[in-house]
């Protein structure tokens, strides 16, 4: 059950908010984050017309594990003020799929997929594109 208080932030400063991720301020029922990335890096600029399907990558079809739980979880909260209160938070950086939160929720699920394709020329080409 979703823990209801109010969220007090005197200052805040966030420099980046990057794909898929969010920085958040009071309560939430569900925060889902979800990114898929398919990076290409090649030597030379060579475009294909029908290339990024994600299908074609098994890292992005697996059904992702999940923790078992096996053990009885008690807890008990007592809030004496019923407030979250915050001075001053600085963040450089939140990104892909990654969440800051101040505040309550009931589930949080954050998930990042990436396929890195380096496609480098063998050495003997190597030399002889420089050479030309």
């Amino acid at each position: 059950m979703l823990n209801r208080r109010l969220s007090y932030v005197n200052f805040a400063y966030v420099n980046a908010v990057g794909i898929s991720s969010i920085f958040q301020i009071g309560d939430s029922k569900n925060i889902l984050l979800r990114s898929k990335v398919l990076a290409v890096q090649r030597q030379l600029e060579i475009f294909h017309t029908k290339e990024g399907s994600f299908s074609k990558y098994s890292i992005f079809n697996k059904n992702l594990p999940q923790p078992v739980l096996n053990e009885q979880i008690s807890t008990v909260f007592f809030n004496k003020k019923g407030k979250i209160q915050v001075n001053t938070v600085k963040i450089h950086g939140v990104s892909t799929s990654a969440a800051f939160h101040i505040g309550s929720t009931n589930d949080v699920v954050c998930e990042m997929r990436t396929k890195h394709i380096r496609q480098l020329l063998p050495i003997n080409e190597k030399k002889r594109n420089i050479s030309t």
